[in-house]
């Protein structure tokens, strides 16, 4: 019986595709121990699942606009966040990776690269690009060891890269900022209106 009901629910899961992407974002965020950086406290949320390059200009707008509006919305309490890094450079990728370091400072951290996005992108030399990205993750209280240790960490690197090829294989991702929101993909960044409409729409379903 119970291998009866197996089938059935693979049959299911491959014929119909809205269940298929529940269960692939799920999947994905439960393989990789992906933990959000906002959690919901309310019985019925909203997963939204962001891929983001800290050199990517739009990934700073909606940081720094559209999230700081969403913020402010009644359906921001009902939002899982989840931030998965997609660099599309090399100052992105070493970005990511102090980003990573510790779960203490990534929130914190994330919000000072792309408040200052203007600032270290513009930076006169990639040595300048290293001291900026490298000084918003001392000020929020990472180590100067704890730094050096994860810059060397080649294991923690390839996880990173290993997370957007699999985004790139399972979900499609191919530009910054692409969204899952529980599942359905929304590409670039939408005035906050746009999110709150879909978000909205996948409470009451």
């Amino acid at each position: 019986m119970k291998i009866i009901n197996l089938i059935i629910f693979l049959v299911a899961l491959s014929t119909n595709p809205a269940i298929s992407k529940i269960y692939e974002y799920k999947k994905y965020l439960e393989d990789n121990n992906i933990q959000p950086l906002v959690k919901s406290s309310e019985e019925n949320s909203v997963d939204i699942i962001e891929f983001s390059s800290f050199s990517c200009s739009h990934c700073a707008a909606f940081h720094n606009e559209t999230l700081k509006e969403l913020k402010e919305s009644s359906v921001y309490k009902n939002i899982n966040f989840y931030l998965i890094d997609f660099p599309l450079n090399q100052a992105a990728f070493y970005g990511a990776i102090i980003a990573n370091c510790s779960e203490n400072v990534r929130t914190s951290y994330v919000d000072s690269v792309y408040e200052n996005y203007d600032v270290w992108t513009k930076a006169s030399s990639g040595e300048e690009i290293i001291e900026l990205l490298n000084s918003y993750g001392l000020q929020h209280g990472l180590g100067d060891e704890e730094l050096q240790s994860c810059l060397k960490d080649e294991n923690s690197h390839n996880e990173l890269l290993s997370l957007q090829v699999d985004a790139q294989n399972i979900f499609g991702v191919e530009s910054t900022p692409t969204f899952l929101i529980n599942g359905e993909k929304v590409q670039g960044n939408r005035p906050a209106t746009e999110f709150i409409k879909i978000i909205n729409k996948k409470l009451n379903n």
